[in-house]
């Protein structure tokens, strides 16, 4: 069996004026992620179960958890992903499968049913937990993404911006943290202290939520459960 590769990760909040810094001396070092020529647009349908688990495990720190949600890219349905996303700690681990334009409607509308008999580890897993816990989406997280990578220590830096709500389905979303960036520092075993330096002399806000928290209250917050 393949090892899981386990990578550090780190969440800030930077103000405006911190982001426009940050993002020129990150700019001067680092490449832009191959994937992209700037900016791109991140949606991630996210599922819960009948509990809350999810949200009420991230809330109250529990040291291992899973976030689990489909994703794509820049409004195109090819590819989608469906992602189980492993925390221990600061520490996480990712697994995807691919899912079908058929599929990822019927995800959408709530059809978990759809997972029974997929192959791949992700929708098997997926498939037992709903058998379990009764999954369902709950919120849909969009935003645009900056991503920047250097090759030492398999460093990934991105700015995140406008980061939005919307309840599965709909195309009405509401802002979230408005104004501010978030900056996602990520690495393998160890962060090359180039890149480190990058950080010094500005204050930052470790960020305590994810996304995905603070997706779900600004819903919570305007009445949608």
């Amino acid at each position: 069996m393949r090892r899981k590769q386990f990578r550090h990760e780190h969440k800030y909040y930077l103000t405006p004026g911190n982001a426009d810094i940050l993002r020129r001396r990150v700019h001067s070092l680092l490449c832009r992620d191959r994937h992209s020529n700037g900016a791109y647009r991140i949606s991630s349908l996210y599922f819960d179960d009948m509990y809350d688990t999810c949200l009420h495990e991230k809330q109250s720190g529990v040291f291992v958890r899973d976030k689990w949600r489909m994703r794509w890219y820049n409004d195109s349905l090819d590819p989608v992903h469906l992602e189980r996303k492993h925390k221990e700690g600061e520490l996480g681990h990712k697994q995807h499968d691919r899912v079908s334009q058929e599929q990822y409607h019927r995800l959408c509308a709530g059809d978990m049913s759809v997972a029974a008999g997929q192959a791949g580890a992700v929708w098997e897993a997926f498939y037992q937990l709903h058998c379990l816990r009764r999954l369902r989406p709950v919120v849909t997280v969009i935003y645009e993404r900056e991503a920047f990578s250097y090759a030492p220590g398999n460093v990934r830096v991105t700015f995140d911006s406008g980061l939005r709500a919307a309840v599965p389905g709909s195309a009405v979303s509401l802002p979230v943290c408005d104004g501010l960036t978030i900056l996602e520092l990520k690495y393998d075993s160890f962060l090359p202290s180039v890149v480190g330096s990058l950080l010094s002399g500005l204050q930052f806000t470790q960020l305590a939520l994810s996304k995905y928290v603070m997706a779900r209250h600004a819903l919570m917050d305007c009445g949608f459960a």
